[in-house]
């Protein structure tokens, strides 16, 4: 996989990155991978250091400002984007590149809700949230079962234009902002199952507030289309 990078967002994540990094670097040893540190008040940064990555300084917090910033550093045709806290295995994005790139797909999103979820990753009230947020995706722009999904394959094409129109929101809007903008434009996305994991420690996501950012991200995003 000479052909990919590996996009990675990371906000106090010592905890996680560097098993992460070592579980990809063993499966694709020919992939780039980049972190993107989102001032990091841990060992975030020198951990992903350490494991000879490139690692990129964003001060402008939020997880869009993190991935403008990837997107930006990108010089391979094929990307992956996942989290940084090892809830999405590695292993599944092999298969997200192979639809990629052989089902003239520009966009692959590893869908959660179609796949392997552990026990507990997903709370009761998350999954219910991501279904509602899903449903209204699907009628607002294109059939989708899992719009917040964190694990994501790229084309080059598709991530110039994000670059190119933009993102705005900077927290956990992200996956709802670059869907609805990429459902609007004649790039075409593909959903394939993906596993998930519980994490390590506390979900930084807020059921709640940060369901409602998403919810109106979808909602204006269709608006203002």
């Amino acid at each position: 996989m000479d052909d990919v990078t590996f996009m990675i967002p990371a906000y106090n994540e010592e905890e996680s990155i560097g098993a992460l990094l070592d579980r990809i670097m063993m499966l694709y040893p020919d992939a780039e991978i980049i972190v993107v540190d989102n001032n990091s008040s841990d060992r975030t940064a020198e951990i992903a250091a350490s494991r000879g990555v490139r690692v990129i300084f964003e001060g402008r917090q939020g997880k869009t400002n993190a991935m403008l910033a990837a997107f930006m550093n990108v010089r391979t045709e094929y990307a992956i984007m996942m989290d940084a806290d090892c809830t999405y295995p590695p292993e599944d994005s092999a298969h997200l590149i192979d639809v990629l790139k052989g089902r003239g797909a520009d966009v692959v999103l590893g869908s959660r809700l179609k796949g392997d979820v552990e026990d507990g990753a997903i709370s009761r009230l998350n999954r219910i949230g991501n279904r509602i947020l899903s449903l209204t995706a699907t009628i607002l722009y294109h059939p989708v079962s899992d719009v917040c999904t964190g694990h994501w394959a790229f084309r080059r094409r598709a991530i110039d234009y994000l670059v190119d129109v933009g993102l705005r929101y900077p927290g956990f809007e992200l996956e709802a902002e670059m869907f609805s903008k990429l459902a609007r434009s004649d790039l075409r996305i593909v959903e394939v199952p993906i596993s998930y994991r519980r994490r390590s420690d506390e979900p930084k996501l807020s059921s709640l507030s940060d369901g409602f950012k998403i919810f109106r991200t979808l909602l204006m995003g269709r608006l203002k289309g």
